[in-house]
């Protein structure tokens, strides 16, 4: 149950905040501030299980291509959503290489 909210919090977080911003500007934030937190965040709780990280980013890129898309027709946001990936995997593989090092010593 726990591995369940760790894969769907972050989906419903940024539907939720993209549904409060729906009618501000607020919106530019999100998308260029917390929603690289979300997904940086993302890449911090699932360094358990890459399977949780790879379903977690497909849902994760569907939460916000859909309502970015649906809602403020912003058009091409697949750019924005890959740098966004791509941040959620290297904070996944850095927080991998601590976690290892530690070990280590």
């Amino acid at each position: 149950m726990k591995r369940v909210f760790k894969i769907i919090i972050p989906s419903i977080l940024m539907i939720l905040l993209i549904y409060l911003w729906k009618d501000s500007k607020d919106i530019l934030n999100g998308i260029y501030i917390v929603f690289p937190l979300i997904y940086m965040i993302l890449g911090l709780i699932c360094f358990d299980f890459k399977f949780e990280l790879l379903i977690s980013l497909i849902l994760l890129s569907i939460s916000f291509l859909i309502p970015i898309n649906l809602m403020f027709n912003m058009g091409n946001c697949i750019d924005l959503m890959i740098i966004y990936n791509i941040l959620s995997i290297i904070t996944f593989l850095i927080k991998i290489k601590i976690k290892h090092k530690k070990q280590i010593k």
